[in-house]
């Protein structure tokens, strides 16, 4: 059986002892029981120093699920800030399980107040989840109960938990991992500290939620890491999803547990949910809001580098579209001024065309780089006219061994080439023709050295190979080339 606890925040006093006494029940009886500490609801204009202390309710959305066999509500803390008919409308709003409150409530069943003072709010706890059970299973309230004299509790110190927080946030922030494995690192962690249940599960995209218009659950959430009953759970894929009806369910199936909600938000939005086996740490002071708010924190740096990476790509692609545009670039043209061959827009037009008619399986790309590192020192003893008059000597030599493919000078002193060929040996040939024709170059009757740095790479076909790849390749290839000389 599965039992939800709505309280509203484990900084109270009492809430506290309220959860200690329902854990001790739940563990009597053998039962799972969820904590959500959704906090309070709020009138339309809050006079919190939180200005988004309502996105924790969201958290209460998740109790209406038939994955509950029954509602305990602490609905006088819960609504203590708003009005009655709100009060109502929210004990209203849970129709896949029955509510119970506890304290009485016109049109709800409540729980039997203790008889005695002593430990009252544990001793409520306790009977509120010993009630609930029994309303699970017989469709209407004990007419008494029964609960322990005394609870056996034992109390973690603050630095304890803090130390706990420290650790975590120096795992998560302050080192850099691959893709979203900081995710991972969480449930290592929660499992090095005895906490045998957790997860991670965060939305595909923010969800806006504001008070004037409030979210609605979707139907599936991603789940990014998941340890249920000491286990690491695999995920086959990183995107692997779970219904928001089916949360609860998929860890209390294979037994009874304790739980505990933690809600992961960023102002106007909700990012997701945290999962956390209970345990005493959780009732010190603010350590699950330090907790959630350390896996909000990772959330958005991984949301934050997904969308820089998303954005750079896209970036490529306009940079691809603006070379092949029939737009007003074309009134620029693309002929370079100096050899009469392409400039660099017209060679990535040309290439882009190229590989997009002829690249295909059982071809070959080859992509080369050509840098006149003199160009500089010519200019600067000799001139601009003699550079101009150098440059378009390097231009004839790639005509001579290029011939009729692509080729273009696509910055100063740097010339680009893309061959595509079904001949696997044809880069060979033409790094030995390069080789013969800088050779030449080197000889010639001159004041100077006109000297070339180049590298050729050859690429056999693939499916979702770009020109941006292998332009990068080759680039990364000719810079190895001229560190080593």
């Amino acid at each position: 059986m599965n039992i939800g606890l709505l309280i509203s925040e484990l900084e109270d006093k009492e809430v506290k002892k309220i959860c200690i006494g329902a854990c001790k029940a739940a563990s009597d009886k053998e039962v799972s029981l969820v904590i959500i500490p959704g906090k309070y609801l709020i009138p339309d204009k809050s006079g919190s120093d939180n200005p988004y202390e309502y996105q924790y309710s969201a958290l209460f959305d998740y109790a209406d699920t038939s994955d509950f066999d029954v509602l305990i509500v602490d609905i006088e803390r819960i609504a203590s800030r708003t009005t009655i008919l709100k009060k109502e409308a929210f004990l209203k709003k849970f129709k896949k399980a029955p509510v119970i409150t506890l304290s009485e409530q016109e049109g709800f069943p409540s729980v039997i107040a203790p008889q005695t003072q002593k430990d009252q709010f544990e001793q409520l706890g306790y009977e509120a989840v010993c009630e609930a059970v029994f309303y699970g299973q017989n469709h209407e309230m004990p007419t008494s109960t029964q609960s322990p004299e005394s609870f056996h509790f034992e109390e973690v110190s603050d630095e304890i938990a803090m130390k706990v927080i420290s650790k975590i946030s120096e795992l998560l922030f302050l080192r850099k991992y691959e893709k979203e494995d900081a995710y991972k690192i969480f449930s290592s962690m929660s499992l090095k500290d005895g906490i045998l249940n957790s997860a991670i599960l965060i939305y595909d995209k923010k969800i806006r939620n504001t008070i004037k218009y409030p979210w609605e659950k979707p139907e599936s959430i991603s789940i990014k890491t998941a340890v249920i009953d000491g286990k690491e759970q695999k995920l086959d894929d990183e995107n692997a999803s779970l219904s928001t009806d089916k949360i609860i369910s998929s860890f209390t199936k294979s037994g009874p547990k304790t739980l505990i909600l933690g809600d992961l938000y960023v102002d106007e939005y909700q990012l997701g949910l945290m999962i956390s086996e209970f345990d005493q740490r959780q009732l010190v002071d603010h350590f699950l809001d330090n907790l959630t708010n350390i896996v909000t924190g990772v959330s958005r740096l991984s949301y934050l580098e997904k969308e820089l990476e998303r954005t750079t790509e896209e970036l490529y692609e306009v940079q691809e579209e603006l070379a092949r545009d029939d737009s007003v670039l074309d009134h620029i043209g693309d002929q370079d001024y100096l050899t009469g061959g392409l400039n660099r827009r017209g060679f990535f037009a040309k290439a882009y065309d190229l590989l997009k008619e002829n690249f295909a399986p059982g071809k070959n790309a080859i992509v080369a780089y050509i840098h006149m590192d003199s160009l500089k020192r010519i200019n600067d003893m000799f001139g601009h006219e003699e550079g101009d008059r150098a440059v378009k000597r390097v231009s004839k030599i790639l005509e001579e061994v290029f011939g009729d493919s692509i080729y273009g000078r696509i910055r100063g002193d740097e010339f680009a080439v893309i061959v595509v060929t079904d001949d696997e040996g044809k880069a060979e040939t033409l790094r030995e023709s390069m080789s013969e024709q800088n050779t030449r170059l080197l000889t010639e009757a001159n004041r100077y050295i006109n000297h070339l740095q180049y590298s050729i790479c050859q690429f056999g076909y693939e499916e979702n190979l770009s020109l941006r790849e292998m332009l990068k390749e080759t680039d990364e290839s000719l810079q190895r080339i001229k560190g080593n000389m």
